[in-house]
């Protein structure tokens, strides 16, 4: 479906059309405010609400209605904000301790990838998209990063498992991740201040305030600052965040209330760190068993142990030194010179949540607006540096009204979303550089419903239905620059280390205006023709000659530009039917479908991908027993997932490196999830949560071009750095397109383990007028696959982490004193497996052991 010049630019009108819409809504339902007894949505709507003599009951809104975490017949888990605390979830990389199934990575950028259950990506930027649905305060967030500002003063996190079809819609196969703050109270002045203090230098202050200002008008406001030093030696990944968020809310009369909010973020630092773990280099063709070893064709050089050490980072001395080993292709020259990285990111957002009530129906109207802006420069796989200059505005609204009708529950509802990210990006390997400009734009509209229809009061059957039209287009302009060694030696590979490799800059005339001039004394650099034809690279002799007009190395730069308009229409749904065996015990069953849309890439070759599709079926069972003191849910998953997206590097059809996403095939993904809860005492719980999965790929199929010269090297000369099955095409040695068909199929999913598990206990001890309270964590992962190229050092074994915490206060909980300690035996815990520039190969952990004291106050 192509965007017409006219839509395109009625993309403004609409989204103001809409916005201004809900406003006039606002005004015409409003009434003069009235005195109330009832209060907005409370703290404790969105946490834990005490049950005498049993366990808490949290209260989630993920099915768009308010219900305990016991009645929502779906794949969910749920912590409250204090929970979070205790286990340390400051941002969105910590939440797989809630949920067993949930996966996050972050190896580069500001931009967080999500997995559930195999089904996700490692990473995302300006044109792709996520496959968990992630929402702060009822908004969707197109391009979700992990700032901490969405987990500032935070009500109740909710993680849905599986498509979201229908309430959700686009972008969510994986599943969904709802972060709901606290709201204002009315008739309460209250507040908190905390403060913390760890190793690493770790400083945290956090300050909450509640102020009723009327009977009807309250607010709360929330800041915080988080500061500390990196994690690696180098001093990569630390941190330096600033959050705050600000909220007002109104009675207006019997049947109207409004809530606006305001957020605002900052990180800035160094950023994220990585470790090397060491280089493949060639393995000659005469090298006996070459097309045997665990990489075919390709020796693992492993780094010294000093260099490869858990978080030594690649900035350490020790690590340049061993990089300064490696010349890759196409120049061979020595990586020298890897950039330091930096963050200084900025996050915006406005929201409003408008309730009416018409009589026998209600309507929730949420506009929303929200603004990122990125400016990133970061190693990566590694890279001697990638850099982001992204500038990301969304706008977005929905509208849903809900009723009953005799035995049947309804709602049904419309979603607007409205994107643009324009960005300018650089990533240099040294040898090769590419630049890219581009402006992304979405444009989704969506209509959806879902009726329950109650047969008796304990049987009920679900239905939903959604109905998502997207509009998408990519404007970009790119340059693919390569730097290439001529010499051709005999018995060993080429090397120019005369020619310098290529400087750093956001822009192609930022890195040529570094480059000196006379590394061209046959063709000026200043020759090249940016509005040169597509796909034609532009040859310059490149660095001293080595015989009288004969250079040593040649610089390639190929411009490519992208003007493409897509779309899809598609209708997902969802069947299901719940029955209470008894008011404490609910067995349901469901069907529910998805899709992730499609897109684009700045690749040659490379440029659209289609969308994929996920079918879930679904049996599950929540039950409490024994007066409320033991808490068992179990849920049975069936996945089929087709037009499966990875986002990954690799190469385009010129043979240039590029960061693109590609569909892959198929998967079957099941298992088995169950979560518990027990109050042994009044004093002593246990919980946790243990899944088993088997996620296996049926398909994965991609194929990528052969960089070796078909008209000197033999087939399978130079084949692609990979665990999986590489096979030549060819039509004959010296076909010049041929290429390599690369098999992963059979092969465990991506980060997704057998066995997880999560367990815990608390334990809290009345001492006089004083409480002690206890807590111990751990989680298990198993083994599994955390890198795109199934490369052995990517395969990571079974680990098992341990937190605690033990909390002094006062009886009423007024005041707190906590000592933690996370990571108790200080595991090393592998997130992310990359080859990067010269088929580096480098690691990134989750934080190694920390621990330190945190005061509260409230009053």
């Amino acid at each position: 479906m192509l965007i017409s010049g006219q839509s395109k630019n009625g993309r403004g009108l609409m989204k103001t059309q809409l916005l201004v819409g809900s406003a006039v809504a606002l005004v015409m339902f409003a009434q003069p405010a009235l005195a109330q007894d009832s209060a907005s949505d409370t703290e404790a709507e969105n946490s834990e609400q005490p049950k005498s003599g049993g366990l808490d009951t949290i209260t989630v809104t993920a099915q768009r209605r308010e219900e305990s975490l016991q009645d929502a017949a779906i794949a969910i888990n749920a912590a409250t904000g204090t929970e979070l605390e205790r286990l340390g979830v400051a941002d969105a990389t910590a939440l797989g301790k809630v949920a067993p199934a949930l996966y996050v990575t972050s190896g580069g950028g500001a931009n967080a990838g999500y997995f559930v259950r195999g089904v996700g990506n490692f990473t995302n930027n300006g044109y792709t998209n996520p496959a968990v649905a992630f929402n702060i305060d009822g908004v969707y967030i197109g391009r979700p990063s992990s700032t901490i500002a969405s987990f500032l003063d935070v009500g109740v996190v909710e993680i849905l498992k599986g498509p979201q079809g229908t309430l959700y819609g686009r972008n969510a196969t994986g599943g969904a991740i709802n972060v709901i703050p606290n709201k204002p109270r009315l008739g309460e002045n209250s507040g908190s201040i905390s403060a913390g203090y760890g190793n690493y230098n770790a400083f945290e202050l956090t300050g909450i305030l509640n102020a009723s200002l009327t009977d009807n008008v309250a607010v709360r406001m929330a800041g915080t600052i988080s500061d500390r030093d990196g994690y690696y030696s180098d001093g990569t990944n630390d941190a330096q965040d600033v959050a705050m968020r600000g909220q007002i809310f109104a009675e207006l009369s019997d049947s109207v209330d409004v809530r606006l909010a305001v957020d605002y973020s900052t990180q800035k630092g160094i950023g994220p760190g990585t470790t090397v773990l060491g280089n493949y280099g060639f393995a000659s063709p005469f090298q006996p068993g070459r097309n045997d070893l665990p990489v075919p064709g390709w020796n693992f050089i492993a780094a010294p142990a000093d260099v490869s050490a858990p978080f030594t980072g690649l900035h350490a001395p020790q690590t340049l030194a061993f990089a300064s080993s490696v010349a890759g292709a196409p120049l061979h020259s020595p990586f020298v010179g890897y950039a330091y990285p930096s963050r200084d990111d900025s996050y915006f957002g406005v929201n409003a949540e408008m309730n009416f009530d018409l009589g026998a129906v209600d309507l929730v109207v949420i506009p929303a607006y929200r603004r990122s802006e990125l400016d990133n420069q970061f190693n990566g796989p590694p890279f001697k540096a990638a850099i982001n200059k992204d500038k990301a505005e969304q706008y977005s609204i929905e509208a849903r009204l809900s009723g009953s009708a005799g035995p049947v529950d309804w709602i049904a509802g419309m979603f607007y979303f409205d994107e643009q990210v324009v960005g300018v990006n650089s990533f240099n390997q040294f040898a090769t550089v590419s630049h890219n400009s581009f402006d992304s734009q979405t444009e989704s509209l969506a209509l959806f419903g879902r009726t329950t229809f109650h047969l008796t009061d304990s049987l009920r059957l679900v239905g939903g239905i959604r109905y998502t039209d997207e509009s998408r287009s990519l404007d970009a302009s790119a340059t693919a620059t390569a730097g290439i060694c001529l010499e051709e030696p005999v018995g060993r590979a080429p090397f120019c280390p005369q020619v310098p490799t290529l400087p750093v800059g956001l822009t192609l005339q930022d890195t040529l205006s570094q480059l000196d001039p006379s590394l061209f004394p046959l063709k000026p650099i200043a020759a090249f023709n940016p509005d040169g034809p597509d796909g034609v690279g532009q040859v310059f002799p490149y660095g001293p000659l080595v015989a009288p007009f004969t250079p040593g190395a040649l610089l390639i730069i190929t411009p490519n530009t992208i003007n493409a308009s897509d779309g899809d229409s598609q209708v997902t749904f969802r069947a299901a039917v719940e029955y209470d065996i008894t008011p404490d015990s609910l067995l349901y069953a469901s069907f529910e479908n998805g899709f992730r849309a499609g897109g684009f890439n700045i690749a040659r070759g490379q440029e659209t991908y289609d969308p994929e599709f996920i079918d879930a079926f679904t049996i599950g069972s929540k039950n409490r027993f024994f007066d409320d003191r033991l808490e068992l849910n179990v849920e049975l998953f069936y996945w089929k997932y087709d037009g499966q997206q990875l986002a990954a590097l690799g190469l385009d059809s010129d043979g240039n490196n590029a960061f693109y996403t590609r569909n892959v095939g198929k998967s079957t993904i099941k298992g088995v999830d169950i979560d518990f809860q027990f109050l042994a005492t009044e004093t002593t719980l246990f919980h946790g949560g243990v899944q088993y999965l088997d996620a296996t790929y049926d398909s994965f199929l991609y194929n990528q071009v052969d960089l070796s010269d078909p008209e000197e090297d033999p087939l399978n000369f130079l084949r692609p750095v990979t665990g999986c099955t590489s096979t030549q095409i060819a039509t004959g040695p010296t076909d010049p397109n041929r290429s390599f068909d690369i098999d992963c199929s059979g092969k465990q999913a991506l980060n997704s383990p057998k066995w997880s598990a999560n367990f815990g206990i608390n334990q809290t001890v009345e001492i006089g007028d004083f409480l002690l309270i206890g807590t111990v964590d751990g989680r298990y992962r198993g083994s599994r696959e955390v890198g795109f190229n199934y490369i052995p050092a990517s395969r990571v074994g079974g680990d098992f982490s341990m937190d605690a915490a033990l909390t002094f206060s006062d009886i009423d909980e007024t005041w707190s004193l906590t000592a933690y300690i996370r990571n108790l035996t200080d595991e090393v815990i592998t997130s992310l497996v990359q080859t990067g520039a010269g088929n580096v190969v480098a690691s990134v952990y989750q934080p190694p052991r920390t621990y330190g004291l945190r005061a509260r106050v409230t009053f």
